[in-house]
């Protein structure tokens, strides 16, 4: 019986940071298209999952420039980790990222 070697998946991590500014919102979207087709997710299941991250992230800097004494920058985080691909925002209390999207990552062909 022969054996076969798996090789494991890279792990990537890209961080972005926006200004509280709603207007960059789409600048996300784009952000997240580009880094979930890089991983080998399908253009429609890519245009979606950006699609999701902007709408949640316009609401997040809408609150953000509302607030005038909160001037942090937005922070999203796109990861490659284990079998999924996700993007994650602004942590909460509990110290975890915020999630808003996950994707099962594609099979090698």
């Amino acid at each position: 019986m022969e054996r076969v070697r798996i090789m494991p998946r890279r792990q990537e991590r890209l961080v972005v940071t926006l200004p509280p500014d709603p207007a960059l919102a789409r600048l996300a979207r784009r952000v997240a298209q580009h880094f979930l087709r890089q991983q080998g997710l399908g253009a429609a299941a890519a245009r979606k999952g950006a699609r999701a991250v902007e709408r949640r992230c316009r609401r997040i800097l809408e609150a953000a420039a509302a607030a005038a004494r909160s001037r942090r920058p937005l922070v999203l985080v796109l990861t490659s980790t284990g079998p999924f691909l996700e993007v994650l925002g602004p942590r909460r209390a509990s110290g975890t990222g915020r999630r808003l999207c996950r994707f099962q990552r594609p099979r090698p062909c």
